[in-house]
């Protein structure tokens, strides 16, 4: 019998900010990201930063708190939830007014699950 190790991502060290189901920015440049089993810390440059809140991918739920819309699985009441198969759900509440906006911008795959919830 032979054992054959399945090679994983080390989302550690090669962290797709695309990967992650929302991300904080906090003082510093320091940028905590969350994904379906970690959350990350990791300092990024001023220019960084920048481009990754302009990014059409993430839509801003409060004032440091970032959401990826192509995570997003489903809305119930005011909470965001992302499933993984493996790791289960992961959820994040978000203010009432965000709803709709957020609502509109989910991609096409997600809207049928986000309006029936």
């Amino acid at each position: 019998m032979m054992n054959v190790g399945l090679e994983e991502k080390n989302v550690y060290e090669a962290l797709d900010p695309h990967d992650a189901y929302f991300f904080k920015v906090g003082g510093h440049g320091l940028v905590c990201f969350h994904g379906r089993n970690y959350s990350i810390k990791k300092r990024l440059s001023a220019d960084q930063t920048s481009k990754l809140i302009s990014d059409s991918s993430f839509y801003r739920v409060s004032t440091n708190c970032y959401v990826n819309l192509r995570k997003v699985t489903e809305i119930q009441d005011n909470v965001l939830l992302f499933r993984d198969q493996v790791h289960g759900i992961k959820t994040i509440n978000v203010p009432r007014r965000n709803l709709e906006q957020i609502k509109r911008l989910l991609p096409e795959r997600s809207k049928s699950v986000a309006e029936v919830g």
